[in-house]
């Protein structure tokens, strides 16, 4: 395998992980959004968002790999509304070796949603 077929590959594999660690993410929410203080910190932020509801990430390893742009959504969801190869000047970074052992044990991270690292939630809205 040559090395741009590689790095597709790679890329291929750390959007299949981000998106399946949002998915855990919107279940956690899913679950607990009746519960404190998952709905009190969401709609606190939720006053605070600019228009667009935006937020941008990266998966990385050793540098970014792929960018994600985020939107919140009043119902608690997130979404994905573009994903990229350029790097926008505000991003929060996601290791790739954090979400693949969320997406490897989702049910621990549903369960007990307080074990996300929420922070680029927080970080970038707060």
């Amino acid at each position: 395998m040559d090395i741009a077929t590689q790095d597709i590959a790679t890329v291929e594999e750390y959007e299949r992980v981000f998106e399946r660690y949002l998915d855990v993410c919107n279940q956690a929410i899913e679950k607990n959004k009746d519960k404190f203080p998952y709905t009190e910190i969401w709609k606190a932020r939720w006053k605070d968002l600019s228009p667009d509801n935006k937020l941008h990430c990266a998966v990385y390893d050793d540098r970014p790999k792929i960018i994600y742009t985020l939107r919140l959504t009043e119902d608690m969801k997130i979404e994905i509304v573009e994903k990229t190869h350029v790097t926008p000047d505000d991003i929060w970074p996601f290791k790739y070796s954090y979400l693949k052992h969320v997406v490897d044990n989702p049910q621990s991270y549903i369960e007990h949603p307080a074990n996300l690292d929420w922070g680029w939630l927080t970080a970038v809205f707060g």
